[in-house]
């Protein structure tokens, strides 16, 4: 059995800095009639945990709860008779009780395709009536999809980098859900320092001292377009000595963890109200403690790839192998259906109904990650 993990549909030539996770409408429809002509059975996660080897069978699971998945991804499920599971951080859902408009009121003449609002998240209307429609199930990618300081060591300093945008979410926790359309950089101040970071749920958090951070805030703003950022990084680390900082304790860490999935799957029961089974961690992040806590919570299974499982104890807490089919950076490099020619390559090269060849697509992937930072 396939698993296959998606995010975007259709968003690939938006003005978005994570548009390399959307895949094209045409391609996606394509994927679909390849499932469909190939008599491939799509199923829900709490089908594939009773079989997780059965044959001729595809798990089809989409990440993050994006906008697209409503307007585009859940109208071609739904018309081709597929099934799609989509992972969400409720901290991420609009707020909003309007059902937007989709590719299904584009094909009845309500509104033409160009004026779809495209870039964003769901709100809870949305994924209501796509559970209710029996296409969609939704399940938790924990609470926060948050990133998290890890060591005192100074990586880098904040000046608004779109890389950084993640920062802004700790500062204005409820305008997470926008910060695809609103610029949210000055939501941080500029010459914030920036430390090693990770996933929120692999890593104990470092706080850093406010002495230091005041600081490094001041300082920056003195220097203007003097600014080099590797000297003003090393003077800063040097002062790590009188300014340590602290880590979170083991109650703060556990307590952090707990919220991020239980309160994610209560939350997500009671709005849908429908059990929530399966959490997708975000970025694959996770360790030992938050995995027990994963289970403690009464998960079922998790995703993750055979390499972060050694030595950690799951019990009876199943996992979920997914080949992504989403990234520009990985179809240049290693992403599995590449590698696959007898399923996933075929499936995914249909264009317009033509089948173009595995280098070629890599060539046109490559292409358009050097185009996007070159302009």
């Amino acid at each position: 059995m396939k698993t296959l993990m998606l995010h975007s549909v259709g968003c690939e030539k938006e003005n978005w800095y994570r548009k390399w996770l959307s895949i094209s409408l045409d391609h996606f429809e394509n994927f679909c009639k390849y499932i469909v002509n190939n008599n491939f059975e799509t199923i829900f996660l709490d089908t594939w945990i009773e079989d997780p080897n059965a044959k001729h069978k595809i798990v089809l699971t989409f990440d993050d709860g994006y906008l697209d998945n409503w307007v585009y991804a859940y109208p071609i499920l739904k018309k081709y008779g597929l099934k799609g599971t989509i992972f969400v951080n409720p901290e991420f859902i609009q707020d909003g009780t309007d059902i937007r408009f989709n590719l299904e009121d584009v094909w009845n003449n309500k509104i033409d395709e160009s004026q779809l609002s495209l870039l964003g998240f769901l709100n809870w209307a949305e994924l209501n009536a796509m559970q209710d429609s029996g296409v969609i199930d939704i399940q938790s990618h924990s609470m926060s999809h948050d990133f998290h300081f890890y060591s005192n060591k100074i990586v880098d300093i904040y000046t608004g980098q779109p890389k950084h945008n993640w920062l802004p979410w700790l500062s204005q926790p409820k305008r997470k859900p926008y910060y695809i359309n609103e610029d949210q950089s000055k939501f941080v101040k500029y010459g914030l320092p920036i430390f090693e970071y990770d996933r929120a749920l692999r890593v104990r958090k470092y706080i850093p001292d406010e002495k230091l951070v005041e600081y490094s805030i001041n300082e920056y703003s003195k220097l203007g377009d003097s600014f080099n950022k590797k000297e003003f990084v090393s003077k800063l680390n040097t002062k790590l000595n009188e300014f340590p900082g602290k880590y979170e304790s083991d109650e703060d860490m556990r307590d952090r963890y707990t919220y991020e999935l239980s309160e994610s799957k209560r939350i997500l029961e009671q709005k849908l109200n429908k059990p929530v089974d399966f959490i997708c961690w975000p970025g694959g992040g996770f360790n030992q403690s938050s995995v027990d806590i994963a289970k403690e919570a009464g998960y079922k299974a998790m995703t993750a790839n055979a390499k972060k499982l050694v030595s950690l104890d799951l019990d009876d807490l199943q996992i979920i192998k997914r080949n992504a089919m989403t990234s520009f950076i990985q179809t240049s490099k290693r992403n599995h259906y590449i590698k696959n020619p007898n399923f996933l390559t075929n499936l995914f090269k249909y264009h317009n109904g033509s089948k173009i060849s595995k280098y070629a697509y890599r060539s046109r992937k490559l292409s358009l990650i050097i185009l996007d930072k070159l302009f």
